[in-house]
Parts: structure tokens; sequence; C-alpha cells
């Protein structure tokens, strides 16, 4: 692995797509966004070619799983893909938020970040499906961790600023939420969709456009979301965090009822 220099990682890795997976965050004691991860599992297995169906008892299967282990918060549902002969097979398992890289916003901590520089390998899954191996994504987060930070902030070729190893970017700039746009290179993150559905509907400022170093450093307030989390604060690690209640954390309560 790459030593880190200046102040960035390095994430240099290879691999090809076996799996499609999803995330889903138990709220209340409810999947209340199963319904979105399905069709997004969906779509990713129809654009690879896979045509099983989702099994129709997969919310029970969950919910049992959730029941053996009540410490547990949050599902995996992993489609493996066909392969050599075989029809693949959908595995479920589950684990606590505590075991997350973003386990600290669980007691009000800002999640710290560090930029990671690092060329994705062409062989590696598209970027817009939620795939296996997650070599380089793995990459990234550990050259964020080596750096003292909990994730990090993934940068393109051309210097854009694009997603971190397991969640979505927005940077508050001049008022407006602004996230990166899907170009092929951010995940389609179900969190991601919501606020931008919700954000809308409020009548609050958002945009999808091209970010980059300088609008990171700028930004008035950084926020990371994923559908296990939501939105939730974040900043550089070598920078100070106010603590403060944003409107995408606001939106994501009325969503979620948590």
């Amino acid at each position: 692995m790459p030593r880190q220099r200046a102040g960035f990682g390095v994430a240099a890795v290879s691999g090809a797509a076996t799996s499609l997976i999803e995330t889903i965050g138990v709220f209340r004691g409810e999947l209340r966004l199963l319904a979105r991860h399905q069709a997004r599992l969906g779509a990713a297995m129809l654009a690879l070619g896979d045509r099983e169906p989702i099994p129709v008892n997969l919310q029970q299967r969950a919910e049992t799983l959730l029941r053996q282990h009540p410490g547990h918060d949050m599902v995996r549902v992993e489609r493996r893909l066909p392969a050599c002969g075989t029809d693949g097979e959908f595995v479920l398992s589950s684990r606590s938020r505590a075991q997350s890289p973003w386990a600290r916003s669980r007691t009000g901590e800002p999640v710290r970040l560090l930029p990671v520089v690092g060329r994705r390998p062409t062989a590696a899954p598209a970027a817009e499906y939620k795939a296996e191996p997650r070599t380089y994504w793995d990459a990234v987060l550990h050259e964020a961790r080596s750096g003292g930070a909990d994730d990090g902030i993934l940068l393109g070729d051309d210097g854009a600023v694009l997603e971190t190893a397991v969640g979505n970017l927005w940077l508050l700039l001049d008022s407006v939420w602004t996230t990166p746009p899907l170009d092929g290179r951010v995940l389609p993150g179900i969190a991601r969709a919501l606020l931008l559905e919700r954000a809308a509907l409020a009548a609050i400022p958002v945009a999808e456009r091209r970010l980059d170093l300088g609008d990171l450093h700028r930004a008035e307030v950084l926020v990371v979301s994923n559908a296990a989390f939501g939105p939730v604060l974040a900043g550089l690690v070598s920078a100070s965090v106010a603590d403060c209640n944003t409107s995408l954390q606001r939106l994501w309560r009325f969503a979620v009822g948590d």
C-alpha cells in the first residue's frame, strides 16, 4: 500500500464485480427504506444481465435475522451474481452501527474526513453500483484511517470531489446544500435521493454540480449521508467543526421518523 503524503491518502487496487450489496438501516425497529433498496438492487441486477427475481420473503428474512441479533441495527443484503454455471444466491447478514466507520456520529461527534487520491481500476465494479469486491473503497478507508480520519473523500483524476468510501458528500455553499452529480463516478445513494426529494418539497435550496478542493475548504458545513445513518455532520481531519443541527438532518428525521 502506498504511503500517505502531504495530507492526502493514496489508494491503488484492482478487482472485478462478484456481487451486488445493499446496507439497510433500522429506524425505530423498522426497515423503512427497504422498498428503495429493493428497487436499486433490482435495477442493478437487470443492468448486469441478472434476471433472478428478488425474493418475496426478503423483508421477513431480514426481520427474522434482526430478532436473532437484538443489538444489530443494519441489514446487509448481498446478491451473489451467477458465475461458472451457478444461479447465484441472496445472502443476508446483520451488524451494529457501532461497527461502521461513522460510529462516532452515534455520540454526536462529527465524522472526520481525509481527501484520498487514487485512480479507480477499470476492472473494478462500476461506481454507480454498490458491488463487491470493495477493494478500492477499502483501500481508501484504510488510507484515511492511517491519516487519523474515519473516512476518505475520493478525488477524481480531474480533481473533482466525488464521495466518501461509505457514503455521499454534501457541502453547504452560499446557503445551498450541494452534492456531486451522478456522472458515473458517484453512487446514487438511497439517502442522497431521499434528501434531494424532501429538500425540493420543503423549498430548501439544493444543487447537484461538480465540486473541487476549493469548494471543500470554503464550505460552511460538511455532511455525509448513507441509508444506514442518514445525514451526519462531518469535517476535515485537521479542522474544527462547530456543533449544529442541519436542515438535512431535520428532513431525514421527518422522512424516516427517527
